[in-house]
């Protein structure tokens, strides 16, 4: 998985402000292969905990094929949010 630099100052930013440590990257089968989701919560003891670009990062044990994810920012109208790239979405 990567985070780019844009992604990385919204994460900073967002982290400082609800007090948390990092993310937890978790997943459910859906109609097209895995949903992502992208949380707050704490790692779960069969997680890998890595730092990914200053960003501590748990991956659910469930999860394959992370190098070919990206987390990135992106503006819209409503202001600025988060991007997952490289997840199939068919549905």
């Amino acid at each position: 998985m990567k985070i780019t630099d844009g992604a990385k100052q919204l994460l900073e930013s967002f982290l400082n402000e609800k007090g948390a440590e990092g993310i937890r990257l978790s997943s459910i089968e859906g109609c097209c292969g895995p949903q992502f989701s992208i949380s707050l919560d704490a790692p779960e003891e069969s997680d890998t905990v890595e730092t990914i670009n200053g960003i501590r990062v748990a991956i659910d044990s469930q999860i394959t094929g992370t190098e070919e994810l990206t987390l990135d920012k992106e503006e819209n109208q409503e202001g600025a949010g988060l991007v997952l790239l490289g997840a199939s979405s068919c549905c």
